[in-house]
């Protein structure tokens, strides 16, 4: 995974933040959102985060550095 792909365009939120939320504890969509502010412009990449956020959770050791 490419750490500053960007996931969010309107709030220029990258994979590798969301990472760091989730890693950080953040274990739903709802908390990735308020720390990092993702899908609160026009909302399109709600669903794709919200399935990055689930697999982050169900698959961590696909996502160790």
């Amino acid at each position: 995974m490419k750490r500053e792909k960007i996931a969010c365009h309107c709030k220029n939120v990258n994979y590798g933040m969301i990472l760091d939320a989730v890693k950080g504890g953040a274990d739903t969509f709802e908390k990735v959102q308020e720390i990092t502010g993702c899908s609160t412009g026009c909302g399109q990449c709600r669903d794709f985060i919200s399935t990055m956020v689930r697999d982050i959770l169900m698959f961590p050791e696909d996502y160790e550095s």
